[in-house]
């Protein structure tokens, strides 16, 4: 009698032990939860998403002689930006190698500025018109000048919007410095920025995404 009281206690405490870890199975598999991935939406005036556009630029096209400066020729000339074709002034030094002159071409070619200019309603925008005393002097001492229009400004494809709520105008300005290392007897290793109030962010905007190919920036009132 005692061995079967004992065998049915035995069985008892199996079928319980057999229970509590079919139970615990199911508990485990029901408390596992699956983290879905969120994908994070493209935000483009965000840092990443503008490091991983490409900015290849363009040959620089010469739509116009303009009439030269006092040591440096000018011009109107174009460039492609995200399709776009925008157009910008172009200042080159003459080679003057007279000896009363400082300006003979460099080795390593021209250093170049990226002239970042401020806001000026788009519709009435020209590209030869305002700051002419300022690129006039960095043209006279050496530099190669390049003040893009941006898209929508003047005769520039595209539509105007702005440098605060998108990245288009800084887009532009990372093309235009692409596109001016291919032209011919600039130095690639000397370009600097240099940008007056929208132009300064445009210039903070350019330094943020992309430094490798700019030595030297300049934010006047940005």
């Amino acid at each position: 009698m005692k061995k079967i009281v004992f065998f049915i206690f035995i069985f008892i405490i199996a079928v319980w032990l057999g229970k509590t870890s079919f139970f615990q199975k199911k508990i485990v598999k029901t408390n596992t939860t699956v983290v879905p991935t969120i994908k994070q939406p493209v935000i483009p005036l965000a840092i990443d998403a503008m490091r991983a556009r490409s900015y290849p630029g363009s040959e620089i096209a010469i739509e116009e002689t303009l009439p030269s400066g006092s040591n440096y020729n000018q011009y109107i000339a174009s460039y492609k930006s995200d399709g776009l074709k925008i157009f910008a002034l172009l200042t080159i030094p003459k080679n003057d190698l007279s000896a009363s002159s400082r300006l003979g071409k460099p080795k390593n070619g021209w250093p170049v500025i990226i002239f970042n200019h401020g806001y000026i309603p788009p519709e009435i925008y020209r590209t030869t018109e305002r700051y002419i005393a300022y690129v006039d002097y960095f043209a006279r001492n050496g530099y190669i000048v390049f003040k893009p229009d941006y898209r929508g400004n003047g005769l520039s494809e595209g539509k105007p919007e702005g440098a605060y709520y998108s990245p288009a105008y800084a887009i532009d300005d990372l093309n235009a410095i692409s596109s001016i290392k291919k032209l011919k007897d600039v130095n690639p290793n000397k370009i600097g920025v240099w940008g007056h109030s929208m132009g300064g962010n445009i210039t903070l905007r350019d330094l943020v995404v992309d430094t490798r190919d700019i030595k030297a920036a300049v934010i006047w009132g940005g």
